[in-house]
């Protein structure tokens, strides 16, 4: 065979195997490249760019759960809607783990059945990623930089191992935001107007009827009007106060969600496009609503004057402008549990477990005498300031070594869960130990619902 025959055949075989190489790389590639198109809705520090494409959610609802309202939120039967209306729908219970509940979400109607109602309803899939060292070109291929990108640009994201991304790295607006890595090139395309509206109004898809409780410098206390246990902060739009007062009822546009506030037991509406002031009368709020949002422990200070095995005496001072209201009703728990610093668990391997300690167990302690009642006296010493006396001798005896918790107040059904479930009204509590001798030893002061 000759030299030159040789070398084509070596250098065929070279090149069939540099084929096979670039097909398995473009595979391989195109497994590990994403290309996403998006929309531009923010830029942070001329790095980072948040983009979004706008959705929508199918969700189906029980006909039971729901209150079905037209566009100026007048409640319609179902008989009269159908396949392609836009309609608000009144969520009385959302079990879909996304939707705030009790809440009226602007959606448009895909089937309605006997039982049920199929809507869709305004959704928004967001991305962060860092642009720095993306090649950035603009919509005729000339190269740009990241601060030359806008809201409202539609742009398409090549990157790097997507299958990587998070379920959920961040908050955007209100939305979990995926992040994208290793962004390699960006191009601006033609616009979605659509895209861009739906954007522009995700603050807008939700309503909420609510009554203003108390106005903050930048945001609102409010009651749901529909059903006084709903309490919420709610963050003012971008036109600011526009002259709300306590009572007022207020139409709250948002995004739907609804996180956290700060105050126990109150939600937070921190994305809202528009506050409506209702015309009408303004409505007088509760002193129970009131306390939820303006009475605050930190402005209550128990003092103990005294405690024995036989009864204590505090001093309460409120110096909320609303005060709260303890009950002059108390109770007396001792801890029955067994208190190792450790316990050991041994397995049928013969391996064996040393756990911490299991917790405290609180029992009442049996009352030597049901005659009499379980209350204390009460010395009004200023307006502010109360003091308590109270002897549970005569109901529990006189107290032998232990532990134990006092509460006066409510205890309701849950006495164990002291400060967290369980109680409707206030409580004081005191934990303390007697020891041996019968002296208390230490002592420390709770005050909750």
């Amino acid at each position: 065979m000759k030299k030159r025959t040789k070398i084509i055949i070596v250098v065929s075989i070279l090149l069939i195997i540099a084929i096979i190489g670039i097909f398995n790389l473009v595979v391989y590639l195109d497994r590990k490249i994403g290309v996403n198109i998006v929309t531009v809705v923010d830029i942070y520090d001329n790095r980072i760019v948040h983009a979004a494409v706008a959705t929508e959610r199918n969700i189906g609802y029980p006909l039971d759960d729901v209150i079905i309202k037209d566009l100026n939120l007048n409640e319609i039967d179902r008989a009269n809607v159908q396949a392609g209306d836009y309609i608000y729908l009144y969520v009385k219970e959302d079990n879909t783990g996304f939707y705030c509940s009790s809440t009226n979400y602007y959606c448009r109607v895909e089937r309605i059945n006997e039982n049920s109602i199929d809507v869709q309803i305004p959704d928004f899939n967001f991305y962060s990623f860092n642009a720095e060292e993306a090649n950035i070109k603009d919509i005729n291929g000339e190269k740009i930089s990241v601060s030359d990108l806008k809201y409202g640009d539609n742009i398409k994201v090549v990157n790097i191992w997507p299958d990587i991304i998070p379920a959920v790295a961040a908050l955007y607006q209100g939305y979990s935001s995926d992040t994208l890595y290793d962004v390699k090139s960006i191009r601006m395309i033609e616009p979605n107007q659509e895209t861009i509206e739906k954007l522009e109004n995700r603050n807008m898809m939700a309503i909420k009827n609510a009554v203003i409780v108390g106005v903050n410098e930048n945001s609102l206390f409010v009651v749901d009007s529909e059903n006084k246990d709903l309490l919420y902060e709610v963050s003012f739009a971008n036109e600011g106060n526009i002259g709300y007062e306590q009572g007022q009822e207020v139409t709250i546009y948002f995004n739907g969600k609804v996180g956290s506030s700060d105050i126990n037991g109150v939600s937070a509406i921190e994305y809202v496009g528009k506050i409506e002031i209702n015309d009408g009368n303004k409505q007088l709020i509760s002193n129970d609503i009131l306390k939820r949002f303006f009475t605050s422990y930190v402005n209550v200070n128990v003092n103990i004057d005294n405690l024995t095995n036989t009864g204590l005496s505090l001093t309460v001072t409120d110096n909320n402008n609303i005060k709260y209201e303890f009950e002059n009703e108390f109770l007396l728990f001792k801890n029955i549990a067994e208190k190792p610093e450790q316990r050991k668990i041994e397995y049928e391997d013969g391996s064996v477990s040393i756990l911490p300690y299991d917790g405290d167990k609180w029992q009442e302690l049996s009352r030597i005498s049901n005659d009499v009642e379980n209350i204390g006296t009460a010395e009004i010493v200023d307006e502010n300031t109360t003091r308590w006396t109270i002897d549970w001798s005569n109901i529990y005896g006189t107290l032998e070594c232990g532990e134990y918790r006092f509460v006066m107040g409510d205890a309701g059904d849950e006495p164990n869960n002291f400060l967290t479930n369980g109680y409707d009204k206030e409580i004081i509590s005191v934990k303390f130990t007697i020891d041996d001798n019968g002296e208390v030893v230490d002592y420390e002061v709770g005050k909750g619902h």
